[in-house]
Order: structure tokens, then sequence, then C-alpha cells
């Protein structure tokens, strides 16, 4: 038998990176880490981290920390159902590793942090910014427990639902799109005029000029991190961009945006990805997860893929 509390001390220094961090997060020593790491290697008889800077774990390490994180995440509900029973008088947090791409997070996303927040048990969340395309490479690898894809099939052990369409508009400035299109939006004027993308991976623009124009262009971009300096950027005439439509209508309303094609949207169909391990423990937080999806993301039936 494994020894959890080892366990745990693995998972904290995957999650901090570091031994010291690990044990700030423990409230014990480095040395008392270290130690419980030792142990846990010595009953395996493998190596769980690489102990450069900063630390990460081993293949073996990985999958530790995985079985871990299910079996923590079980052990707290089952504490959370019978708190006094079992003597708990203070709330116990239960971690949950979740992808999430940032579109999502900076314009639906945050109302179910919110109600996650006021729940009587909630969870502690370490989400990592996954684009929609690639948050399923995370899924193979077991570092995300959740995620949200705009694949409908699930990798093996998790179970995927429909969410809804994210739409997406083209836009920019009136004023970038009296310098960049003057005689209006051609293939040959975007293969000029400076857009935004949000790493080397992101290629909506790309997708959105093969669906509108059917031609194949790789615009001049800057590549900003971050969704809402997408739209800043767009705001203060640098480029155009791809935006959630959550995100700008109200800009397009107020003129201070505009479509670069008027009612031209790429629509990406997203769906909520949950270990199948996790799911019934984690069944409120995914009906909140749907009821926000459906309030918010477009629900028409064309949409689904």
């Amino acid at each position: 038998m494994l020894d959890y509390a080892h366990l745990e001390a693995l998972l904290a220094v995957e999650r901090e990176r570091s031994f010291e961090g690990a044990a700030r997060s423990l409230g014990v020593t480095s040395s008392a880490v270290s130690q419980r790491i030792k142990l846990l290697e010595e009953r395996i008889g493998a190596v769980t981290l690489n102990r450069q800077t900063p630390v990460t774990t081993t293949e073996v390490g990985a999958d530790l920390c995985r079985h871990a994180e299910m079996v923590l995440m079980l052990e707290g509900e089952v504490i959370q159902r019978n708190r006094q029973e079992l003597g708990y008088a203070v709330e116990e947090f239960r971690n949950i590793k979740i992808a999430v791409n940032d579109d999502s997070l900076s314009s639906w996303f945050m109302g179910i942090l919110r109600a996650n927040a006021a729940s009587e048990n909630p969870y502690l969340l370490e989400i990592s910014i996954a684009d929609q395309d690639y948050s399923i490479d995370q899924m193979k690898t077991g570092s995300a427990l959740a995620a949200i894809s705009v694949h409908k099939n699930p990798v093996q052990g998790f179970q995927s639902t429909y969410l809804g369409t994210h739409i997406y508009r083209a836009t920019a400035s009136p004023s970038f799109i009296e310098r960049y299109f003057p005689s209006g939006v051609t293939v040959e004027a975007l293969q000029h005029a400076p857009s935004l993308r949000y790493s080397s991976q992101d290629d909506l623009q790309i997708q959105w000029i093969e669906q509108v124009f059917n031609a194949k262009v790789f615009p001049h971009s800057h590549t900003i991190p971050s969704s809402h300096g997408f739209v800043d950027a767009c705001l203060e005439d640098v480029a155009w961009g791809m935006h959630p439509a959550l995100m700008v209508d109200d800009y397009i309303a107020e003129g201070k945006l505009r479509e670069l094609v008027p009612g031209q949207t790429l629509n990406k169909p997203l769906y909520w990805h949950c270990s199948r391990v996790i799911a019934e423990p984690f069944k409120k937080f995914t009906k909140t997860v749907l009821e926000e999806a459906n309030r918010l993301l477009d629900q028409s039936p064309q949409q689904q893929g």
C-alpha cells in the first residue's frame, strides 16, 4: 500500500515545482518533504522527481500524482458527506485541475468560479490555460481531470458533454479598417494588415480567412497572450483580431469596433470533458458549468458538431 502522506508531498512538489514551496503549502519543513519523497521512492523502487530547478515529475511521478489526485478527491467527498460523524469541524477543501481556454475564462467561465466560491463545499481550482483545440493533450497526459475542448470525442477514461458554441467575430477599430482596408476587406489586404494571435498554436484568424475567402493566408501577427489584451489592442488601432462575441458585441454596438465582414463569424462548438473517476463527486460543479454555458453560449442545434 502507498502512503498518502508521501503522495501528498509529491503532489505538493509537482504543484509548487520546488521542495521549499511544497513545504510552505504543507506547513512542514523542506527536509520533511524530502524525507517523504525519499521513502516513497524507496517503497516503489523508482525515481519520482527530476531534481533540477524547477523540479518536475518523472513519468512514474506524474502517474502517481494523477492517481493520488483522484483518490484524494474521492476521499474528500466522503469526508464532506460525513463531516460531523467523522469529527471534521472545519470544511475540507478539495483541489481539482481544470484546463480552460482563455477566451472562455475571460468571457463566460468566471460565473462558474463565482458559483463554486459561493457553494457549501467549494473546490480549490488549479486552472491551466490551454487552447480549446489542444486541451485534449492535457487530458491524455492526465494533467487535467476536466477541460473545455472543441473535440467531441473524449479520450479514454473521460466523458464528454456538449456546452454550446463560442461565436467569434473578426473585428478592428474603424480607424484601423480605414487605414488597412480602404477598398474593402480582400485577401490581398489581409496579407498585409497586422492581426493578433494568442500564441503560436492560435490559428483562428487563419481559419476565419479560409472560411470566408476560401484562401490560405498567413497574416502578419502580433502575439498577445491575453483575451482582454486582444480587445484592448484592437480598440487602440494595433491590429485586427478574432474575439468572442461575448467580449466585443457591446463595443460593436457603440461603434468602437467593427466587423471586418459583417455577419461572417467563426463558430467553435465546445465540450466539457470530465474524468469518469471524478464524475460523480464533481457532478454539482459540472451542472453549474452546463447551466452557465446554456445561458451564455449559442445553443442553436445546427452549431453542434
